[in-house]
């Protein structure tokens, strides 16, 4: 089967206070009509592992072969060169951050997320109010503290649930399988180097939480993934689209309050505002 990967297999429309509706060709992904048939029974089960997937996942428009979902990316466009950039970097959405319009809006029992936690005890980030709405604002703003100027995005725009199943990247694979979704990632791989480019101008940092966040913007020359090297805090590499934009791979989401995970986020803060 060959699948293309012309710009027509992902479109992606203007985004709009951090969300951003996302059109998948289905057609184009899987040529063959059995295929199709067979993604499409994938997808039903997919969204019915989590209700909020179908809260963001549209599939009124199946029968003409579009997917259509909305996905989230908090840049800001307010300058201030006496901060440095930094783009967190994580895997794919999670549907019902998507669905409340902000990264990590909080945990399974309603309480603040871990990640907002762990940005704090490592002095990278800390909000001045609580509510998601408004710390929104002070990303857009750069009104948060921090020595930083912040960016989210993921590398896969396709937004998943909390299923052991279908959750993460993960989930995706099961979806899509790897054929397809290395097709979909050549188009993610564009949409964030362009991201790269004109955020992290001139030398930005890049914090990659998730082993194919990682994997899709380093460079050749970078070394490849290792879970050991992560959980140690040891793998550094540069981004492929600029040399200068150094790429820390930290510890997964999930663990990032642990303090061996903490540790490694303070060191790789460090290493970044003592660089010259």
């Amino acid at each position: 089967m060959k699948m293309g990967t012309s710009k027509s297999l992902l479109k992606f429309g203007e985004n709009k206070e951090g969300i951003q509706e996302v059109e998948l060709n289905i057609q184009e992904l899987y040529p063959d009509p059995k295929e199709q048939r067979k993604f499409k029974q994938r997808l039903k089960e997919f969204l019915n592992s989590d209700p909020d997937n179908n809260k963001v996942i549209d599939k009124t428009f199946l029968d003409y072969g579009l997917l259509k979902y909305q996905t989230e990316c908090i840049i800001p466009r307010k300058k201030n060169l006496r901060r440095i950039p930094l783009l967190l970097l994580l895997g794919n959405p999670a549907s019902h951050s998507v669905h409340s319009k902000m990264f990590f809006s909080y945990e399974r029992d309603g309480k603040e997320h871990r990640f907002w936690k762990a940005l704090k005890e490592a002095n990278i980030l800390s909000f001045r109010t609580s509510s998601n709405r408004e710390r929104k604002k002070e990303l857009y703003n750069l009104s948060y503290d921090s020595p930083f100027r912040i960016a989210l995005a993921t590398f896969y725009s396709m937004p998943s649930g909390a299923s052991d199943k279908w959750g993460g990247i993960k989930g995706l694979y099961r979806l899509f399988g790897k054929r397809a979704l290395d097709e979909i990632g050549k188009l993610e791989k564009h949409r964030v180097e362009n991201l790269i480019r004109n955020f992290l101008w001139p030398k930005g940092t890049i914090f990659a939480f998730q082993k194919e966040a990682y994997l899709g913007v380093k460079n050749p020359a970078s070394p490849d993934y290792c879970r050991e090297s992560t959980i140690k805090g040891e793998l550094l590499g540069f981004c492929e689209c600029n040399a200068e934009v150094k790429l820390f791979c930290l510890p997964p989401t999930r663990n990032i309050l642990g303090e061996r995970a903490l540790q490694v986020l303070c060191n790789f803060k460090d290493r970044v505002l003592k660089a010259p």
